[in-house]
């Protein structure tokens, strides 16, 4: 909010026409005349002449206003008319179509409205939305799904994983004789080997089981017993100590094996630790490939690609200069939104011109200030290779989330021409230094009392949106310094990551005493010379200079026992390449 430099003459080339928002008072009888069209005066049942019968954006080829004509008038940038109740061409009342992974944004008001579904593709737990390559791991509004390679919670492995941690059993054997192996729940993530120890003699099946003998087991050998270690044996049951000694336990002091006794109590018990490879909360151990949304024995881990605990983000690598630092806290990258559009709602600006008391926002011959706001956000006028006027928001780091809070810069920017492609850095002057915070309700609005019917009206910032902390913000207009007090910035994020904002306003307070000190510069028609108040509706500086609308249109407001006028300016912006250097 510190400089809006180069709206070129934007506070004011002038060469308009009529008042085009109320009609002239006339304290004498009706005029037997028809109204005519065209000729400055706003008559009969015209809502508006503009000295023409052109159609723009606000008065139409009949003298009535664009917007309520019972027309589109794509021409002059409508989508909708709000005259049509229903059908093509209504203006759509809310914009929801009943997809959670679209973003859904009512974009603009009146006869600008226009419903804007973005595709959501980053995961952002509790919307509603499990966009394609999230998962359970990484989006709460994901449910684990056996086979997408990922191994989420609830899972024991997942048939998309081929090989390694992770993978599920297609066979179970242990190895060991005195087990029976099986596979449970195969082909599916619950898959698991469940090994069993064989506590019945049977011949031939490899296994002496405990207390069985050569007499009623030929897989048991007939000199086990004899207290010595004989062909064959691992041990011998009659050995107390020492060597050949037979195993009772097993444990070899490490949680991520299991301790298995394999022929207890037979000259061929033995020890195995067969390795945990299964995420099973509550067994002390953590495999390799699991993590703590899947197994409660693991801990948190920064860098396993899954963000767990109090991380912030994970993005599995060990780059400490990419958006998630190696401490897995989000690094504050600057993404940026450079302003395509700006327009003055509200004061509308007035000057005499051929007699008549001109509105000069919107309709002045070519040379309105919003026409010129159009001008030079687009062009290059000095051929400096930046585009002539550039106000830019820059996060740091953008956070989406409800609630979220983030540093928000506010920045007059240098964009390189065209916009197509345009890249920006930091303008000359510092950028005004804010705090955006996320809300679920309208972000900024109007002040009750401080607007005027002007066409078309004030958009306010609806939800998803932003709203930044007040601050003191000069704009720089036509080398003009026009300074806004509790000036707030606030949009509407379209998209999730957003790659652009609409429904934005720029909202602070002009005083009496600044617009009456503020000088416009000499080489302007008509205005040069006189104070920015002379402009205003209701501004009366000193000497013989009072704007030219009558007092009872005034558009002066209070604000903390101060006078002076709210400014409210609407605007869209797209995502931009920032540098800081």
């Amino acid at each position: 909010m510190r400089s809006i430099r180069a709206l070129g003459t934007v506070i004011l080339v002038i060469a308009a026409c009529g008042d085009n928002i109320h009609p002239e008072v006339d304290g004498g009888p009706p005029d037997a005349k028809p109204a005519t069209c065209g000729d400055l005066k706003v008559e009969g049942d015209e809502d508006c002449d503009d000295g023409n019968v052109v159609l723009d954006s606000v008065c139409d080829t009949g003298c009535h206003f664009t917007c309520g004509n019972g027309a589109v008038d794509t021409t002059v940038g409508e989508e909708c008319d709000t005259a049509i109740a229903t059908g093509a061409g209504a203006c759509a009342a809310t914009c929801d179509d009943n997809d959670a992974c679209t973003s859904d944004v009512k974009s603009g008001s009146e006869c600008t409205t226009t419903c804007i579904s973005t595709v959501i593709t980053a995961p952002q737990d509790g919307d509603g939305c499990c966009p394609s390559g999230a998962n359970a791991n990484t989006d709460n509004d994901c449910t684990a799904m056996c086979g997408n390679g990922t191994l989420e919670a609830g899972e024991l492995c997942d048939t998309g994983i081929t090989a390694g941690a992770g993978a599920c059993p297609i066979g179970c054997n242990d190895g060991q004789a005195c087990t029976t192996d099986q596979l449970v729940s195969a082909n599916t993530c619950q898959a698991r080997c469940v090994n069993m120890p064989i506590t019945t003699p049977m011949n031939g099946d490899g296994c002496c089981p405990m207390g069985a003998t050569a007499a009623n087991d030929n897989d048991c050998l007939p000199s086990c017993g004899n207290g010595m270690l004989d062909a064959g044996e691992t041990c011998d049951t009659a050995i107390t100590m020492g060597n050949g000694r037979c195993p009772t336990t097993c444990s070899d002091g490490m949680v991520c094996t299991r301790d298995v006794l394999n022929n207890a109590g037979t000259c061929t018990a033995v020890c195995a630790f067969p390795a945990i490879t299964m995420p099973v909360n509550g067994d002390g151990c953590c495999p390799a490939g699991a993590n703590a949304l899947t197994d409660t024995d693991c801990v948190p881990r920064c860098g396993n690609g899954v963000r767990e605990g109090l991380e912030q983000c994970d993005d599995g690598n060990l780059i400490n200069t990419d958006a998630c630092s190696n401490q897995c806290t989000t690094n504050a990258l600057p993404t940026a939104f450079r302003f395509s559009t700006l327009a003055l709602r509200d004061p509308h600006a007035f000057a005499p011109i051929f007699l008549s008391c001109s509105d000069i926002t919107d309709s002045a011959f070519g040379n309105a200030i919003n026409e010129q706001f159009r001008n030079q956000m687009t062009m290059d006028g000095d051929n400096d290779g930046f585009l002539d006027f550039s106000p830019t928001t820059v996060f740091r780091p953008l956070d989406q989330a409800a609630g979220a809070t983030s540093p928000l810069e506010l920045h007059f920017a240098e964009c390189t021409a065209p916009v197509a492609g345009t890249t920006c850095r930091p303008g000359a002057e510092a950028p005004v230094q804010l705090t955006a915070t996320n809300m679920a309700s309208q972000c900024l609005g109007i002040i009750p009392g401080t607007v005027r019917p002007y066409t078309p009206a004030v958009t306010t910032t609806s939800p998803p949106c932003y709203v930044s902390t007040q601050a003191t913000v000069t704009v720089m207009v036509g080398g003009v310094p026009i300074r806004l007090h509790d000036a707030q910035v606030a949009a509407t994020y379209v998209g999730n990551p957003a790659n652009q904002t609409v429904n934005g306003l720029l909202r602070g307070f002009v005083t009496e005493a600044d617009a009456d000190t503020t000088i416009l510069p000499s080489n302007l028609p008509i205005v040069g010379g006189h104070a920015l108040s002379y402009i205003l509706p209701g501004g009366d500086p000193p000497g013989n200079d009072r704007n030219c609308r009558p007092s009872t249109l005034s558009d002066k407001d209070v604000h903390n026992g101060v006078t002076g006028w709210w400014f409210y300016l609407n605007f869209t912006a797209a995502r931009a390449t920032w540098s800081d250097n």
